[in-house]
């Protein structure tokens, strides 16, 4: 296993006692009885009893607001059993979904054997479910090998809902008179300031104003979806849509499955008209402090109606996971280079390069952008089209993606809402270890591709040296590719491959020299090599204080949860939203949640 990764799941035995006959299993008698058992021991305080309900070692309960006002993940029934019995929320009256998917029933996971249920709960502050898979450890011995709890609903939120259906009865009758209330002022009222307009400050936007809470959303840009449209034109989504909803409202089902620039910023654009969310865009926040005493932050909006002042109690940096800070190396000789040097945010469209047909194109990088861009100029007829590689990197085809990683979210008669639920239900390092194997699945499906592409000089990997492409998608935000057309191109040679591990070591006039004495001769070299992490927009707008409360956001702690990211950061009222369409979508509920119980009282922590 590579160092850099922290340590997998060790996975229990998931096998049936000989004496088991799946046939005859009653799958929701042994759920009904485990919930009934461990309720009680838990109610009762009995945490002897209650652990043993658990695998002693290799048991995992994850838990999103539930037990505490955060996201959690406690290994093995000793440390469960405390995480549990400290908690004040209560546990109540679980109940089993009957549903598809979330009705008990006993599962085969590549030839693990478990029975999994969803289930239903309640606790002292609201509604929520779960997930339960339990691992059969006798004759008639059941006990839990990974539990997931998710709090998704306030008790407030009766109240709420019963509040807005007065509303909408006036505003209808206003409406018949002609005098519609005018929309959110800013004001000494505002509790939420969402920074970042992308689809994660649109997701957290929708879900505060379904709580109620009076927000604001702002973003530099001046336009919806100019975080996308700033972008190279042929980027695509390597996502399918079915699996990329926003929240409360699905894509056309006639849209392409894989989303281009043009229809990404075009939901976007319409997405807030919609939803009627609270956004302010070509708006600057800077000048941001905090104010120990009164509990709230100071922002300087500017824009072009002038400066204004806000004091709300809580802010939601949504500007990305990565920053806007391109990284960009340098090397000895480039003065001298007679060519073009650019990164790769400066990149539209290869059209747009003068002589594209007769240029010699270098691209520094092997990544998803750089064979996005290289994609790009070898579909418009590149004299040659190079990318340099360092490092090996994970590729998956479409069918791959959909098939193995994401078959999930296209499982017939399951819900969106259904399939976040058990896409969430695995603790981080019990998805990496069976990922390992869903890896090795996918170059084995791939196998022709790879091969081809090794022969054409790319260096992938497959699985086989204890690591995933889970792993670079979720701890490394890097180091693959998915497959929008760039593979066949290696293997035909329209893209060729420099394989060097130490890098570039300079350019010359006509070129860049590798680390091992390569020459490659370049009229247009381009930096793939990615941005600077959020950690600096942090700092650059709110100073070395708060970053330093914050500490190592987006890093993994020992339960590898995410530090900072849709959970408390340890600086009071900052929160940070990021993420893909998908995580946009699981995780601004949560994060929405969390901010209502501290506005309504709930989280007094």
């Amino acid at each position: 296993m590579p160092d850099e990764f922290p340590p997998l799941a060790a996975l229990p035995q998931l096998t049936l006692h000989p004496s088991v006959e799946p046939e005859h299993l009653d799958a929701a008698k042994i759920v009904n009885d485990w919930l009934s058992s461990f309720t009680e021991s838990l109610t009762k305080g009995r945490v002897g009893d209650m652990s043993g309900h658990f695998l002693d070692k290799e048991s995992w309960w994850r838990d999103f607001v539930s037990f505490s006002w955060d996201i959690a993940c406690h290994n093995g029934a000793e440390a469960i059993c405390k995480y549990l019995s400290s908690s004040t929320t209560g546990f109540a009256q679980p109940t089993m979904d009957q549903a598809g998917a979330l009705q008990p029933h006993l599962a085969d996971m590549g030839g693990l054997r478990f029975i999994q249920s969803g289930f239903c709960f309640k606790n002292n502050f609201g509604v929520g479910r779960g997930v339960l898979r339990l691992a059969n450890v006798g004759p008639d011995q059941w006990k839990a090998w990974t539990v997931f709890t998710v709090l998704e609903r306030l008790n407030e939120q009766e109240r709420l809902e019963l509040r807005r259906a007065k509303e909408a009865e006036i505003q209808s009758s206003a409406s018949s008179r002609g005098t519609l209330p005018s929309s959110i002022q800013i004001d000494g009222s505002l509790q939420v300031l969402v920074i970042g307009a992308g689809q994660s400050g649109l997701a957290i936007a929708a879900h505060l104003q379904n709580l109620g809470l009076k927000y604001l959303v702002v973003d530099k840009a001046s336009r919806p979806g100019d975080s996308w449209r700033a972008r190279y034109e042929t980027i695509k989504s390597h996502t399918p849509t079915y699996t990329d909803h926003y929240p409360f409202l699905n894509y056309p089902s006639n849209w392409p499955r894989y989303l281009d620039q043009e229809h990404i910023v075009k939901w976007m654009e319409h997405y807030g008209d919609i939803m009627g969310l609270n956004i302010k865009h070509g708006t600057l926040a800077s000048k941001i402090e905090y104010n120990e005493l009164t509990q709230q932050w100071s922002v300087e909006l500017q824009s072009k109606d002038g400066m204004q002042t806000i004091n709300p109690k809580h802010i939601v940096l949504a500007t990305g996971l990565l920053g806007d800070i391109p990284v960009r190396p340098t090397f000895p000789g480039e003065d001298l280079f007679k060519g073009q040097i650019y990164h790769t945010s400066a990149h539209k469209s290869a059209a747009l390069v003068p002589d594209a047909r007769s240029k010699k194109v270098t691209i520094i990088g092997s990544a998803t952008s750089a064979h996005d861009i290289a994609q790009d100029f070898a579909s418009h007829g590149a004299g040659t089209v190079t990318m340099v590689q360092r490092n090996p990197i994970y590729v998956a085809s479409l069918n791959s993606i959909e098939n193995i990683q994401l078959k999930l979210w296209n499982t017939p008669g399951l819900s969106t809402e259904d399939a976040d639920l058990l896409g969430n239900s695995l603790p981080t390092a019990v998805v990496r270890t069976l990922s390992v194997g869903a890896s090795q699945m996918m170059s084995a499906n791939d196998k022709v591709m790879l091969d081809g592409l090794e022969k054409a000089g790319l260096a992938v990997k497959r699985g086989n040296e204890g690591d995933s492409l889970v792993d670079h998608q979720l701890i490394k935000a890097g180091r693959f590719y998915i497959d929008q057309g760039a593979c066949q191109m290696i293997i035909d040679g329209q893209i060729r491959v420099r394989r060097c591990e130490q890098g570039i070591q300079e350019y010359y006039p006509d070129g860049i020299i590798l680390a091992d004495g390569t020459k490659v001769k370049s009229d247009v070299v381009i930096l793939a090599t990615g941005f600077e992490l959020s950690a600096k927009v942090i700092e650059r707008l709110m100073g070395k204080d708060v970053m330093d409360k914050v500490g190592e956001l987006c890093g993994l702690d020992d339960s590898q949860e995410r530090i900072g990211v849709w959970r408390p950061t340890g600086m009071p009222g900052f929160w940070f939203m990021t993420g893909s369409f998908l995580w946009s979508r699981q995780f601004a509920p949560i994060l929405a949640l969390q901010i209502a119980a501290i506005e309504w009282g709930l989280n007094t922590q």
